[in-house]
């Protein structure tokens, strides 16, 4: 009780410290382990796409310019083996069928209709 009396009036802070020292517990004071994450092989994205457009030339030929390549999302996950299924996992490969063939590429959900 003197302790706090003294803190109330700006005497002695480092009683009112020390005291708070002795209070934490020592699960408080270690430190955490980390736990190891298991690793997951992931394919990077030029190699993915790279696979894709094998995929997509066995599937649909020669991908010549003006060429337009439509699927529905769930084909399209099967096709090219997604897991992720959502129409921007494809947004890359899109982007490169475009770019370098001319291909365009159209993937579309039964839930947006788009």
């Amino acid at each position: 009780m003197e302790t706090f009396v003294q803190w109330l009036q700006g005497e002695d802070r480092s009683a009112v410290n020390h005291h708070r020292q002795e209070i934490v517990s020592p699960d408080a004071t270690t430190e955490l382990k980390e736990t190891p994450q298991p690793e997951t092989p992931q394919r990077s994205r030029t190699l993915a796409t790279d696979d894709d457009l094998v995929i997509l030339k066995q599937e649909y030929g020669e991908l010549t310019p003006g060429l337009t390549i439509r699927l529905e999302l769930n084909n399209a996950c099967e096709l090219l083996g997604r897991t992720r299924r959502r129409v921007d996992a494809f947004k890359l490969l899109q982007k490169k069928l475009q770019d370098e063939y001319g291909v365009q590429l159209i993937i579309y959900s039964r839930k947006t209709h788009k």
